[in-house]
């Protein structure tokens, strides 16, 4: 009976330190100055905090917690809060998404008001997630373009059968190796996506998509995907280089004739008629190595001629125009290195000569300064 008297006793005694704030129960019984003591000692400030506004004014000793509050907890947690909003501030000056959306975080634990602080938190987090999705883009889109580049490459030397064995195996190889990469991006995608990146995900189901335009199932995956990236994320614009051989492809149709390649030739599309002569070739096409070769005396004797005009121009101190015709000869014939160069130096230079004009203007533009005197 003094057992059950005893344990009555205890609920009544917990049932009235029990305090109800919200969804959470505060049972100031254990808030005592000892706990907060402990918790401030350990470094979990706001937990310390926490425990003194919950305890109870009758207690011996309230006054002690309540001390411990304005001489330590509360100037602790001020430094805290002011520590980490600046270094947040100082990670976002300098552009270091991911740190500052980790400081602010912090931060907005120790202020009274984290309102602003979690929403400084989420727009680092945005920029954090677009900066990692502008990086894997623009990787994937180059070396998407260079598998595609290269896809019609195994096409038979002069001197071997235009269905040699070896070469439709390579290139067999390469198709199956173009279609594993879709597959593996499709998969990928979906992964990303369950795994809560849907802007990393994007980035596999566009590469799919590249490879494999028609594909159904990459259709409706890439509206799911959009459809799950974060407002406030944006997905970058495909920029397609002109300059490039492989901007400028066009479809390669399944039969080629001979009137479509001398219709190229006659517009001096001299890189898409290389291309076709090449199917045509293929197909066993009459005149096929004669039409190639007379092709790639006509590209080499192109680029010569614009690699001669930008010359001329580059002599005449006209910078653009040289790089812009040197460009376009590197472009007919990349393997020559004289073109290459040439083209790298002269953007060398003008990359040179604008910074030089940079700081010619910023000097021009500051105040003069007063001699000084006796000189």
């Amino acid at each position: 009976m003094k057992h059950f008297i005893a344990i009555v006793m205890l609920a009544l005694l917990l049932s009235s330190c029990v305090s109800t704030g919200g969804s959470k129960l505060s049972f100031s019984f254990f808030n005592t100055y000892a706990s907060a003591k402990k918790d401030f000692d350990s470094g979990r400030i706001m937990e310390a905090r926490s425990k003194v506004l919950a305890m109870d004014k009758s207690r011996e000793d309230y006054a002690q917690a309540r001390a411990l509050l304005k001489r330590k907890i509360e100037p602790a947690r001020q430094r805290l809060l002011k520590h980490y909003t600046a270094r947040g501030s100082k990670y976002e000056a300098s552009g270091q998404w991911f740190l500052a959306m980790q400081t602010y975080e912090q931060a907005s634990v120790f202020s009274l008001k984290p309102e602003r602080l979690k929403k400084k938190q989420q727009a680092m987090e945005i920029r954090f997630r677009q900066a990692r999705m502008n990086a894997l883009l623009k990787v994937r889109r180059q070396e998407d373009s260079e598998w595609l580049a290269h896809q019609n490459d195994f096409e038979p030397p002069r001197g071997v059968p235009a269905k040699d064995e070896v070469f439709m195996r390579k290139q067999e190889q390469f198709q199956d190796a173009l279609e594993e990469r879709a597959d593996l991006a499709f998969s990928e995608a979906k992964r990303f996506l369950r795994k809560g990146y849907p802007a990393v995900a994007y980035m596999e189901i566009e590469s799919h998509l590249r490879i494999e335009p028609q594909s159904e199932a990459g259709l409706k995956l890439r509206a799911e995907i959009k459809a799950a990236i974060p407002k406030g994320i944006t997905i970058p614009e495909l920029k397609v280089n002109k300059k490039s051989v492989a901007s400028k492809r066009m479809p390669l149709p399944k039969s080629v004739t001979e009137a479509q390649i001398r219709a190229l030739m006659k517009k001096g599309q001299w890189v898409n008629a290389k291309r076709y002569t090449l199917v045509y070739r293929r197909e066993g096409g009459k005149g096929a190595s004669k039409l190639l070769k007379q092709i790639q005396t006509s590209i080499i004797n192109e680029a010569e001629a614009k690699f001669k005009r930008g010359s001329f121009f580059y002599r005449q101190e006209k910078l653009n125009r040289a790089i812009q015709y040197w460009g376009e000869a590197a472009a007919l014939v990349p393997e020559n290195t004289e073109y290459v160069e040439a083209l790298r130096r002269a953007q060398q230079l003008k990359d040179r000569l604008e910074l030089l004009r940079q700081s010619r203007e910023a000097e021009s533009a500051a105040p003069a300064r007063a001699p000084a005197k006796g000189k």
